[in-house]
């Protein structure tokens, strides 16, 4: 490749380090949290089992606990799917990210009811990640000509 042909190819936005940052939090987060729904559907039986013993306010089947599972595995997988294609820049990630995280603290708020840390951690993510996040053309173009 010549010269002219470098010049040619667009340049691609160098991710913030804060986007980076809180890209690898959110890795983290969700990658745990998928685990342990995934857990959570192989072991369904022993799981409602216990929680049976030792909350006796709920009466949990094993496959309320495993459609919960489930339910719970597909939202964040879909998160973790939204914070990878943040991390390549990618729009559509946020859109991801913040759908799953409304649609978490919905199916919260009707099986267990009002929870403030979780509605506030899920918050401040998304709030964090719109602030992070390089939405507009001019702060694209900034961060392309910085390298």
């Amino acid at each position: 490749m010549t010269d002219t042909d470098y010049k040619s190819k667009p340049d691609k936005p160098k991710r913030p380090f804060f986007l980076s940052f809180l890209c690898v939090v959110g890795f983290t987060y969700t990658s745990l949290f998928s685990l342990l729904f995934l857990l959570g559907m192989l072991y369904a039986t022993g799981i409602s089992g216990i929680l049976n013993k030792y909350l006796q306010l709920y009466d949990l089947s094993r496959l309320n606990f495993f459609l919960f599972s489930i339910a719970g595995f597909i939202i964040f997988f879909s998160a973790f799917v939204g914070i990878l294609l943040m991390w390549k820049m990618q729009k559509l990630g946020f859109y991801i990210y913040t759908i799953s995280a409304i649609i978490f603290l919905a199916m919260e708020l009707v099986i267990a009811g009002f929870y403030l840390p979780d509605i506030l951690i899920h918050a401040l993510f998304i709030l964090l990640f719109l602030i992070a996040f390089p939405f507009g053309k001019k702060r694209k173009v900034r961060l392309a000509g910085k390298k």
